[in-house]
């Protein structure tokens, strides 16, 4: 399919919008989106996910599946250019989900589907740097083909997703976004401006599409009750006008049974059970077959009826198995955080410990090097020993040499006495 044919499209009557949502991401959250995004647990709560295709899913940054907080992290260490840490809050990637309707994907065949993703990370991956684009994943297991492209926040050396995704910012992604891949030849448009459809999370916006189906499917049925209601009402008319002419229903279920008869002197049509005028009869007659016609149409309501309100309990499942998948997140996101908790508890109890026992560990190095340099007196202190612990260490190794040689004296006097008396 060339371009041409593609900005074509337009002309059968539909436009699709172009979707391009943003949702932040804190060091919590990531864990779980690389869960979701690179396939690595079994979803047995989103029904859209289809296995058996997850195989055709790809990503145009990363060849094989990656640790999304470790390379979050070398992209900030890469370019971060103070020495503050990083705040445990700190928004550390805004993942921006990249899609249309499924109508738009329909439309398209597989080249132009990929290259749609492809023009789309161009785009964001110009604007807020190639080096600053963790991932970019594209789905095409579930029932709508997207993509989700997670930025670091990354300006001037610094973490800052608050001024790289401001207001004016996700405006410009709105209205600028579409028109670059409607110059590209795709036949997409903006959203309602304003609409909260803008900002909503992927759970959110998941629930809310149901929601919108749902609502759809609920004007649908009433609107086709409605019509059944006209359809039971002209029925209802025509066995009253049946009743007034002093017919029975059943008189005209068996008008197939009578057997008409003419009689020319009198003018009328006879039969075996009764006798009726012509007007009468062929009036009888064009209502019956009116009946059966309307008795048909409701039947066919019915039938339309049961399958619209079917495909409602199946969304509003859908719906809630959405809800519960999002509740789920939440909850290991809330179990990671108090993993992540406990191993920074450690480590800075760790520090602690280490802190406690440098003093003690750099006497112990002052006096080893004090035993080597035995010799050494107030100046080699100064030179060879970096800190007032170590120099302890070392005056004590030498009081204790002192003393040792102390002792020693006497027995090398008996022994020079010993000698001379020889």
């Amino acid at each position: 399919m060339n371009r041409d044919s593609v900005k074509g499209m337009g002309d059968r009557g539909h436009m699709s919008f172009a979707i391009c949502r943003m949702e932040k991401m804190k060091s919590h959250d990531l864990k779980g989106m690389q869960f979701h995004n690179q396939r690595e647990r079994e979803s047995k709560t989103n029904p859209d996910i289809d296995p058996e295709r997850s195989h055709l899913n790809y990503d145009l940054v990363n060849a094989e599946k990656i640790d999304y907080n470790k390379r979050v992290k070398e992209i900030i260490e890469s370019q971060k250019t103070g020495t503050r840490k990083t705040r445990k809050d700190a928004v550390l990637v805004n993942e921006l989900m990249i899609t249309s309707d499924r109508t738009f994907f329909d439309r398209l065949d597989p080249n132009e589907e990929k290259r749609f993703f492809e023009e789309s990370y161009k785009l964001f991956a110009e604007r807020y740097g190639e080096q600053n684009v963790a991932y970019a994943t594209v789905h095409m297991d579930e029932k709508t083909p997207h993509m989700h492209v997670g930025v670091v926040p990354m300006r001037d050396g610094k973490l800052q997703g608050k001024n790289v995704f401001n207001r004016v910012e996700l405006q410009w992604i709105q209205d600028e976004f579409p028109k670059h891949m409607q110059k590209l030849g795709f036949d997409v448009e903006r959203g309602e401006k304003g609409s909260d459809r803008e900002h909503l999370t992927t759970q959110e916006f998941k629930a809310k599409t149901l929601r919108e189906k749902v609502e759809g499917l609920e004007n649908t049925l009433h609107e086709k009750q409605v019509a059944k209601q006209e359809v039971e009402k002209s029925i209802k008319d025509i066995e009253n006008r049946l009743s007034d002419l002093g017919k029975s229903l059943d008189l005209v279920k068996k008008m197939d049974e009578i057997e008409v008869k003419p009689e020319k002197k009198m003018g009328l049509f006879a039969s075996d059970r009764v006798i009726l005028e012509r007007k009468d009869f062929e009036g009888m007659e064009t209502l019956a077959k009116a009946s059966e016609a309307l008795r048909m149409e409701n039947k066919h309501f019915k039938t339309e009826n049961g399958k619209l309100q079917d495909a409602k309990d199946n969304l509003v499942l859908e719906h809630g198995l959405v809800k519960i998948e999002n509740e789920e997140l939440k909850k290991e996101n809330r179990e990671l955080k108090k993993e992540n908790d406990f191993l920074k508890r450690t480590l800075e109890r760790i520090k602690e410990l280490y802190k406690e026992k440098l003093p003690e560990l750099a006497n112990i190095i002052g006096y080893v090097k004090a035993s080597i340099l035995d010799k050494a007196k107030e100046k080699l202190l100064k030179r060879h020993f970096v800190d007032d612990a170590e120099i302890k260490g070392a005056e004590k190794f030498a009081a204790d040499k002192q003393e040792q040689e102390k002792k020693m004296e006497p027995s090398k006097s008996k022994n020079r006495d010993h000698g001379m008396e020889r």
